[in-house]
């Protein structure tokens, strides 16, 4: 008796697979739908308890009603704190650069000297004598125990300060005053090679007021708790400031998850692999391109070459971004060969100056690659649309100046040239990785909104029912929805209150750099694959919409791992423990195939010299091989290492953050933008102007010189650092002494050796071989034919009706 066609798929309904049930495309948007649910849940539970948990900015005064701090003065001070760059220089509760001290840090443990003094002049001036070793011991315990009382009344919205406190404050005054005044004092602004960075005595008081609040939201207790507004950090065990309960909970938790995420995700690999449908398809050919094999140096598509621009203006701005982290690594040495070439001139460049170029042209040029090759990857999709050469360049016009202005700007509004107003429109907002002025700003985002709308243009008859969650649409829901999270830093206002603007402008970096740029590199990485011949499109949307799913649940709601310590409920430790340690596991789905990636390039050149294929795309596959080495070693490792409670805890605000936001931002970031820049190059470029041989040299030199950076520097630095954190406390690793000491200078140099490979092996010659090739580009074709993106997996279609029968049969 034959089995009952119903039956049977009833049964192997039943039977079906955890993995097979993710695979099943027709249920995708309820896959994507509870993703959004979790996510919008999140980020709503973490804005209110932003706004809710906020700490009070109000008026300081005596115990008598007198005003000491007005609140005017304090939001003045936070005004000179972002237009001076100081954010650039030092940090506030952690965020910001390590040059300088963290300000709220310094403030705390000051506000605890400055207490102590009082009370021992009083002793003095009682007894006639100074205070004994007991009496000091006795003085300790009682400031410790002030600075933890909350004096806040908000009946009558002041905070209460006492006697000790105000004179702490006077004291935190003249320290700040000779700090940008007196070149000769030992925590000068930059050692004193910057004379009279800020000169306004008011502003200077100003700005004394601002850092005294940080320092005492770090140190008062929130109402109804026993720890202080921002978790008792910074560690400062003076000041009576030790991890809380909740720090040593969640992160033993967070290793649980991390636990359980890691078998399950292994579980779900394996059953995969069981699926019919191959991940490596076996062509005849592979590491080339359909237009490679069939055009070779005849022609590209029609504005393919209007793309060159981006590229060449991309390796310009790399070499910028190169030499201004080599200024900013001067300066903690006290000079250089840069700055001894600058000062031939006359120039000083103030060290938040070129530490924004650093961070925010980084970002930029990674920008103008990846807008470069997703408007090169355009024509392959669909026929160019009328008007789309207009559209790519005034898109590049914009960009240029939007690049400009921002490197002019920034220099015009730290340096004072610009009066306050028109700084904060042209110059700099003074938000680290949100530097640019908020004209700039604004225009950049109009930009790249009109990036989204080319790509939109061309993409848009593979946005159907059918075609849904193809490659050609991801590549429009990436670029999409990176550029939707940069509008979080338009909320952003100069007189918000500190723990609200760090959170809108952690939605916009955490957003770009731990969700959408790792949503970009997915659907870029998955498409240049599916155009090289190694995958096929049923597997590179599977493995694109698994990856991208894995990254929102959870990166939308890891970005709490950046609120620990500023200023946010404990629900903020418990929620940013669980979902960033989460984080490194859609980086491990994607790094399980990574050795069997490695194989095709021997495939590839067999097939060379076996004539199968006239190119194999070899740096472009190293590249691409470099960017899963380094999502999972400089994102994965290096950014779990930091991100539980309890490490982070000490580890905040020290060059162990430089260690992973190198590895993780150049190594993802930077390999990628590379490898599609190549990708695109190979095509524009005539085939007697390739040089397979020097892209080789430049691969490894930046690879090498990034690794020997940071094992010979930033992560050594980092760990001794983090001793001195230990004993002393987190303001003595971030004080000026410290951080210009013998050891610090000896390891800034030793950096010097990887850093000079990167910018002589790596960034100079991939700029020349770049710009050079200008003049020996293959001519553009007015009108194509064949070759749309359908080619690619024609030869497929017995392996798609198995995906197809596999979706049936589940």
């Amino acid at each position: 008796m034959s089995p009952n066609p119903g039956e049977t798929a009833a049964k192997a309904k039943n039977q079906r697979t955890f993995a097979q049930v993710l695979l099943i495309k027709k249920y995708w948007w309820l896959h994507a739908a509870i993703v959004t649910a979790i996510s919008v849940i999140g980020l709503i539970a973490l804005g209110v308890w932003t706004y809710a948990g906020a700490p009070p900015l109000v008026n300081f005064v005596s115990s008598t009603g007198e005003t000491v701090i007005p609140e005017w003065s304090m939001n003045r001070g936070k005004q000179v704190f972002h237009l001076k760059g100081l954010m650039l220089y030092g940090s506030f509760w952690g965020d910001g650069a390590e040059r300088g001290p963290d300000f709220t840090a310094d403030a705390l443990h000051r506000t605890f000297v400055g207490m102590s003094k009082y009370y021992e002049l009083q002793i003095e001036k009682e007894q006639g004598r100074p205070a004994t070793q007991d009496e000091k011991d006795g003085i300790a315990g009682k400031v410790k125990r002030e600075i933890h009382q909350n004096g806040y009344d908000a009946a009558a919205g002041v905070i209460r300060l006492n006697d000790a406190q105000i004179f702490a404050y006077n004291e935190l005054v003249t320290h700040y005053t000779r700090m940008f005044t007196d070149q000769t004092y030992d925590e000068a602004f930059q050692k004193g090679r910057i004379k009279s960075y800020i000169q306004n005595p008011d502003d200077l008081k100003a700005l004394a007021g601002y850092f005294f609040w940080g320092g005492w939201v770090a140190g008062a207790n929130r109402p109804g708790t026993i720890y202080s507004y921002t978790h008792n950090w910074p560690y400062d065990p003076e000041a009576g400031n030790l991890p809380t309960y909740a720090t040593y909970i969640w992160s033993f938790l967070s290793i649980l998850v991390l636990f359980a995420g890691t078998m399950l995700v292994l579980y779900v690999y394996g059953e995969m692999k069981s699926l019919p449908g191959e991940p490596f398809n076996g062509r005849d050919w592979s590491l080339t391109t359909v237009d490679l094999e069939n055009k070779g140096d005849a022609y590209v598509r029609p504005t393919q070459r209007a793309t060159y621009k981006f590229f060449a203006f991309a390796v310009i701005l790399f070499l910028v971004q190169v030499l201004a982290g080599i200024l900013g690594a001067e300066d903690f040495v006290g000079g250089g060969p840069g700055e001894s070439i600058l000062g031939a001139f006359g120039v000083v460049i103030p060290f938040s100056v070129v530490r924004s170029y650093h961070a925010l042209v980084q970002i930029y040029w990674f920008f103008m690659a990846w807008v470069g090759y997703t408007l090169f990857f355009l024509p392959r999709i669909s026929k160019v649309p009328n008007g789309q050469r207009f559209l790519i360049n005034l898109l590049f016009a914009l960009c240029v100046l939007v690049g400009a202005g921002a490197l002019f700007g920034i220099y015009a509004g730290h340096t004072g040239m610009l009066n306050d107003d028109m700084a904060y429109w042209f110059g700099s907002q003074g938000w680290e990785f949100l530097e640019l002025g908020r004209f700039w700003h604004i225009l950049m985002l109009a930009s790249f909104c009109l990036w989204v709308y080319i790509i939109f243009r061309a993409v848009k008859p593979w946005i159907t029912s059918q075609n849904l969650w193809s490659v050609p649409a991801w590549l429009f829901y990436g670029s999409g929805i990176m550029v939707l999270f940069l509008f979080f830093g338009m909320f952003m206002t100069p007189t918000q209150n500190f723990a609200i603007s760090d959170y809108w402008r952690w939605m916009n970096i955490h957003m770009w750099v731990e969700v959408t740029f790792e949503v970009f590199t997915t659907c870029i990485v998955g498409y240049m694959l599916v155009q090289m011949g190694l995958v096929n499109r049923a597997m590179a949307e599977r493995v694109i919409f698994l990856a991208v799913m894995m990254f929102c649940v959870t990166a939308l709601i890891g970005i709490s791992h950046n609120f620990y310590w500023i200023a946010k409920p404990t629900g903020i430790i418990a929620l940013g423990s669980v979902f960033s340690t989460m984080q490194v596991l859609p980086l491990l789905l994607i790094t399980l195939d990574a050795w069997k990636m490695r194989t095709e390039r021997m495939k590839a050149h067999e097939h060379l010299a076996e004539g199968k294929q006239r190119f194999v795309m070899d740096g472009v596959w190293t590249f691409i091989l470099a960017v899963n080495f380094w999502n999972i070693f400089g994102a994965g490792v290096m950014g779990s290492l930091i991100n539980l409670p309890i490490v982070n805890y000490y580890e905040h605000g020290t060059y162990l953050t430089n260690n992973h936001a190198h590895g993780a931002m150049f190594g993802v970031k930077g390999n990628i933008a590379i490898a599609g820049m190549l990708f695109a190059c190979q095509h524009l470029f005539q085939r007697s102007a390739w040089n397979e041989k020097l892209i080789k040299g430049v691969f490894w030199s930046l690879q090498a010189g990034i690794v020997m950076m940071m094992l010979m520097d930033m992560f050594p630095v980092g760990l001794y650092q983090l001793a001195h954190i230990f004993q002393y406390g987190f303001w003595y690793g971030r004080q000026q002494t410290f951080v210009t000491n013998e050891v610090w200078h000896t390891l800034t140099w030793l950096r010097s050796i990887g850093g000079a490979i990167f910018l002589f092996g790596g960034v100079l010659p991939l700029m020349w071989f770049i710009l050079s090739r200008g003049t020996r580009m293959v001519r553009e074709a007015a009108v194509v034919e064949e070759g749309e993106w359908t080619i690619y997996d024609k030869e497929k279609a017995k392996e798609r009706e198995a995906w197809a029968a596999s979706d049936e049969a589940f």
